[in-house]
């Protein structure tokens, strides 16, 4: 393989700035694609589709049980050592993508809704052999990251531009499907064609031996998967078995408003990763993890006191007025943005950038465990506020078990800028509740927030430097 040469710092530097482009990019496109999305589909059309997504992630564990991952460190590690591992890899997950295609199967034959019984079938059977052929964990593995983040941007403008073209009632339903597929078949082929010319090359040679040591790590990884899956998704599962597709339509919009949100505040933890895990000293990560969690409070905590002050301003105007139904169900969720930025940046990066995977596995165990005992009880007593608060609180106990994990941050929450975001937050709420009373324009409401929440915190900086 070609070796380029130059400063190691600002090759690094140059990979920073591409992944963190190409995930701003992406946030973007999906903020606005989503608002459209809901309101072309409609709450009920739109809850169907959830309903399918959070299925198909589930049986996405089983056609990739952590075989992906596994192969990515081999490659990282070995390079061109390790490619004779692909064949076997990919064996491998297609019999689990067989596997998986079987248990599609029959959950699609007891579907009664016809709608969501052919999406089953279109999204459930396409996404699990699209997703053998893609190529983001080996152009990652080889530092191709200028490459990937390209590959990837170009995945969501093609998907972006099917969704405007085709997508315009909720009959139009069955283009998401094809939109995904599509454009994730199309940058797969490309990113082959990328590895095929800088040298990627593999017998198409079987090594059964070698099985077992490819299934023995990758099971663990799996297992961190599908942990974190059941306190991400049994919450869609089971508002549309309890309350039905509406009920689901105003739960799933609520929740991928608040996590393309939390998608913008996690950015920095993402830039972070590289050096957390290069930290050479337990004083060096303290000071690394001081730095995330001033930045992560200082963005979360606003917009989730902005976001119950606001959630009957935003909700029409971003979903629409049909989804109004669904502003009690922001307010209840909001507290999501501190929560899974917090499980993020502790669980997602620290942990992982520091590798005590026992730690991560133990952290997502207790979100699926919190989350799962709280769906299955306060979702048939309280509705969507109670499976709302269920995300949250999953969220919640993978943060605390995570930081539980590391002695070295045991101190994290005496952060002064806690305190700082948190005062300055609260009078923010105060003026945007007050400012109700005399305006429903968003705007208005939304810059006098921002402008006393920004003074706030200056005038809280001050005090804390005098």
């Amino acid at each position: 393989m070609k070796i380029t040469s130059g400063s190691p710092i600002l090759r690094y530097a140059g990979f920073v700035c591409s992944v963190t482009g190409a995930k701003t990019v992406g946030i973007v496109i999906t903020s606005i694609t989503f608002p459209y999305i809901v309101r072309r589909l409609g709450v009920e059309a739109y809850g169907q589709w959830s309903y399918v997504v959070a299925l198909s992630s589930f049986l996405n564990v089983i056609a990739d049980p952590g075989m992906n991952v596994f192969l990515t460190q081999q490659v990282a590690a070995q390079k061109t050592a390790a490619f004779e591992s692909i064949p076997d890899v990919l064996f491998l997950r297609l019999i689990a993508s067989l596997i998986a295609a079987l248990a599609v199967l029959l959950i699609s034959s007891h579907e009664p809704a016809a709608t969501v019984r052919l999406l089953l079938r279109l999204y459930g059977f396409g996404i699990l052999f699209a997703s053998l052929i893609v190529t983001d964990h080996l152009l990652t593995a080889l530092e191709l990251f200028h490459v990937r983040s390209l590959l990837n941007v170009t995945q969501q403008l093609v998907y972006a531009a099917l969704v405007f073209i085709f997508v315009h009632r909720a009959r139009d339903l069955v283009w998401l499907p094809v939109g995904i597929l599509s454009s994730s078949m199309l940058c797969s082929v490309l990113g082959w064609i990328v590895l095929w010319r800088k040298g990627v090359r593999f017998r198409a040679r079987l090594r059964p031996n070698c099985w077992p040591r490819i299934l023995r790590p990758s099971l663990h990884y799996a297992a961190s998967s599908l942990m974190s899956n059941i306190y991400h998704r049994t919450g869609n599962v089971l508002v549309r078995w309890i309350l039905g597709d509406f009920a689901l339509g105003l739960y799933a919009a609520a929740a991928r408003f608040v996590d393309i949100v939390r998608g913008f505040i996690i950015t920095f933890c993402q830039v972070l990763l590289p050096r957390i895990a290069a930290a050479e000293s337990a004083a060096q990560l303290r000071r690394l993890a001081r730095l995330a969690t001033s930045t992560v409070a200082v963005v979360s905590i606003p917009l989730t006191l902005g976001l119950i002050g606001t959630a009957h301003l935003v909700v029409p105007w971003v979903l629409g007025k049909n989804f109004l139904a669904a502003v009690p169900v922001l307010e209840w969720m909001a507290p999501y943005l501190i929560t899974a930025s917090a499980a993020s940046l502790f669980c997602g990066t620290i942990l992982f950038g520091l590798g005590r995977h026992r730690a991560y596995l133990a952290s997502t165990a207790a979100g699926a465990a919190a989350g799962t005992l709280l769906y299955f009880t306060l979702t048939p007593a309280f509705g969507l506020p109670g499976a709302a608060f269920a995300l949250v609180f999953a969220e919640l106990a993978v943060a605390a078990v995570a930081v539980g994990s590391i002695p070295e941050l045991h101190d994290s929450w005496k952060n002064p800028v806690l305190r700082v975001a948190s005062g300055s937050a609260l009078l923010m709420l105060l003026a945007i509740k007050v400012t109700n009373v005399y305006t429903s324009q968003i705007f208005v409401v939304l810059f006098v927030g921002a402008s006393v929440y920004v003074m706030s915190c200056g005038w809280y900086v001050r005090r804390l430097f005098v």
